[in-house]
């Protein structure tokens, strides 16, 4: 178990002639703030979802005080005002790398105000971040990051910084036409092209036809979540532990969200499991597959498979238009997505691409690569 992190205490605070001091959310004002800051950057928590998971204070609680692993850190910039202008969540990760348990820990929300840009509140805000994550002795930490950093980190060390690919699958033709499309002569082609894409892109999974596998959806995570990661949990070299405790805690129905848990089993054990939740994307129904973990061996392959099948069938019948997952290339999960009928389109429908990097802080796990990591969405902070 990940020990609980605190906030750090007698930090000399950092000032310069901007009038930018970095220090620690701490109070109920400071949460206001935050909330403000965010709802800016992610839009409204009403009448319909934030982008962002934190949009209200019970999220901003939960994120802050009930995660498994420890309480987490926010270290801010303030104006000479005292007002929180900048933000950026320090959270306390459990992780599996090379066969052991560690505490580790994920950045997220980095969100700076228009009066703290063009300062030098980034760097403070920055260096105050990396201070903190010293003082939580955390032997890596992971996030995603931006296109800026994303080319920076990549001149630096290829091999600490990635692409996940999100795939997708098409479900409803008419939909994405009218949503994606915005001139009617884009229209007019891609209804004439109806008869060839529909067949490549928009077919109907077919199930295992003799298998012992059955699918449920669950309301709650169980104590059958300890065993089965127990099982998997060496499958890939580098993965957020996620036992009971950590999933319950990250799919916590919060800001709107409602989370959706099917599990795959055999007469005797647990196969796998999927989590997902329908939402509202750039204007689109999307059905998205936050995570996907199965057991490492073909009858959990063709657990997955029935996951999946089983997933979409739930996606139509909400009526949903898309279906998206984010999965690391030469994973079990990839295959089975694959199979599925989702493919990297990423870039013809994603508002970003998902630029994943990590930070090693220990020396005999320096040579963790990008190839040893299993990342899906459950791992994005803000679904």
């Amino acid at each position: 178990m990940g020990s609980e992190l605190v906030y750090p205490v007698d930090r000399e605070i950092l000032m310069s002639s901007d009038g930018l001091i970095a220090d620690f959310a701490h109070d109920d004002r400071d949460i206001d703030r935050i909330l403000i800051l965010n709802e800016s950057e992610y839009g409204r928590a009403s009448p319909n979802p934030s982008t962002d998971v934190v949009s209200t204070r019970a999220s901003f609680t939960w994120r802050r005080d009930q995660n498994p692993a420890g309480q987490a850190i926010i270290p801010v910039i303030r104006n000479h005002f005292g007002d929180v202008v900048g933000f950026f969540w320090l959270i306390p990760m459990r992780i599996r790398a090379q066969e052991k348990n560690y505490v580790a820990a994920t950045g997220a929300n980095l969100v700076i105000a228009p009066e703290g840009r063009r300062t030098f509140g980034y760097t403070k805000l920055m260096r105050n971040f990396t201070d903190a994550l010293k003082d939580t002795g955390a032997v890596l930490h992971f996030s995603f990051v931006s296109e800026e950093n994303y080319k920076r980190l990549r001149a630096e060390n290829s091999n600490r910084t990635f692409t996940v690919p999100l795939l997708l699958k098409p479900l409803e033709y008419g939909t994405l036409v009218k949503c994606h499309l915005k001139t009617e002569w884009q229209r007019f082609l891609a209804n004439k092209a109806r008869w060839i894409l529909e067949p490549l892109f928009f077919r109907r999974p077919s199930l295992p036809g003799d298998t012992d596998v059955s699918v449920q959806m669950l309301d709650q995570f169980d104590e059958s979540f300890d065993d089965f990661w127990n099982r998997v949990q060496d499958k890939y070299r580098a993965i957020v532990i996620r036992d009971q405790a950590f999933l319950k805690w990250r799919f916590t129905p919060v800001s709107a969200r409602r989370y959706h848990i099917l599990v795959a089993r055999s007469p005797d054990k647990m196969l796998g499991y999927s989590v997902i939740r329908c939402a509202n994307v750039r204007g689109i129904p999307t059905g998205l597959i936050l995570d996907l973990l199965l057991l490492d061996s073909n009858q959990g392959e063709e657990a997955g498979v029935c996951l999946t099948a089983h997933a979409e069938a739930f996606f139509r019948s909400q009526k949903m238009s898309l279906i998206a997952a984010l999965m690391v290339p030469g994973s079990a999960e990839y295959r089975v997505l694959r199979l599925l009928g989702c493919r990297n389109l990423g870039s013809v429908f994603s508002p970003r691409p998902f630029r994943f990097a990590f930070f090693v802080h220990r020396e005999d796990l320096k040579s963790l690569s990008v190839k040893d990591w299993f990342v899906t969405l459950a791992d994005f902070e803000s679904l």
